[in-house]
């Protein structure tokens, strides 16, 4: 119940990492989703409707958090922290599993 709690309130940029090759996806949640219905839909869907993961054995799947933001942040602040890291991880195509 805590871990669920905490991830209810805060919004953050998170990483999944495709074990099967070690491609990297980065994305990120704000707004009335935060962390934990964000991971409740990659938890449903298996894909969280992202293109390039859909095409992916999620049972292959690890989720981290790789940066906590407060939970009042704006939108546009989150979106840029989370081109921060897929910049410094490289994940965008062909490296990784983002496509934008």
């Amino acid at each position: 119940a805590s871990w669920r709690s905490a991830l209810s309130h805060w919004r953050g940029v998170y990483l999944i990492i495709d074990e099967s090759d070690g491609k990297q996806y980065v994305g990120s949640a704000y707004g009335s989703e935060n962390l934990l219905k964000r991971w409740q839909n990659y938890a449903r869907t298996g894909h969280g409707g992202n293109r390039l993961l859909k095409e992916r054995d999620p049972a292959n799947f690890r989720l981290s958090i790789l940066q906590r933001v407060s939970p009042d942040l704006e939108d546009t602040e989150v979106i840029r922290i989370e081109a921060s890291w897929k910049l410094r991880l490289r994940s965008r195509a062909p490296f990784g599993l983002n496509d934008n």
